[in-house]
């Protein structure tokens, strides 16, 4: 076993505390990880290539994060979450169980698509196509076991339906689900999706968060609520 290998998996096995970062900044090439005092990470994850992790952020145990990733601040990942590529989740996001971000694809245009064909038996490279980055915005729910692809991005407070199967954009406050998914409803009506988008809370210090308690504790079912929203909001 190469001595990569084995800090690698003590990392891993340690739940990347602090001591590690600089270990593996330092003797892997192709790693820098930037990760917040404050955030937690479960024991068995995986962190390879570029990842930055926000304040109060939580990984569960199984998390792969293997390319260009931001999890931003208190945003949680599920057990078993895959995320592989150039992806960007915000803030407040809950990812559930075995979510995967899948940015990059095999190529389909050459008489093979195993990549291991062409790198142990042809001593060459396939590299590997992409319609570009995942972003996802924040205080989004992906449901178990979503699937989303190359190229999409998902809209600030949108919900993605367990098992669905996301190859185009999700519209903010969206309710999305299906193969391939499909809007099938709204968080909210017109106006308030429009002023939560301009008030943007999940920017907001998590004192400023507390001071709104009551905000947050309210349900927005329709535009009569608009006029308490507005007037809500306090330092």
């Amino acid at each position: 076993m190469s001595l990569d290998t084995i800090v690698e998996r003590s990392a891993s096995a340690l739940g990347y505390p602090p001591v590690t970062h600089g270990l593996l900044n330092r003797y892997f090439d192709a790693t820098e990880l930037e990760i917040a005092p404050s955030a937690r990470i479960s024991i068995g994850c995986l962190l390879r290539n570029r990842v930055d992790i926000g304040p109060y952020a939580r990984l569960s145990r199984g998390c792969i994060l293997d390319g260009d990733v931001s999890i931003g601040r208190r945003t949680n990942l599920e057990p078993d979450c895959d995320l592989v590529g150039e992806v960007e989740i915000g803030n407040f996001c809950a990812i559930a169980r075995e979510s995967t971000f899948q940015q990059t694809n095999h190529r389909i245009d050459q008489p093979s698509m195993q990549i291991r064909l062409y790198e142990e038996v042809l001593d060459s490279e396939l590299p590997p196509t992409a319609d570009g980055p995942i972003s996802v915005g924040s205080d989004v729910w992906i449901g178990t076991g979503a699937t989303i692809l190359s190229g999409v991005t998902i809209g600030d407070g949108a919900v993605v339906g367990a098992g669905a199967v996301v190859t185009r954009d999700v519209e903010p406050y969206s309710i999305v689900g299906g193969v391939p998914a499909d809007r099938i409803g709204w968080r909210f009506p017109p106006e308030i999706r429009s002023w939560l988008l301009e008030l943007e809370w999940w920017e907001w210090s998590d004192r400023r968060i507390r001071k709104n308690r009551a905000f947050f504790e309210r349900r927005l079912d329709d535009t009569g609520d608009v006029p308490f929203a507005r007037a809500a909001p306090i330092d």
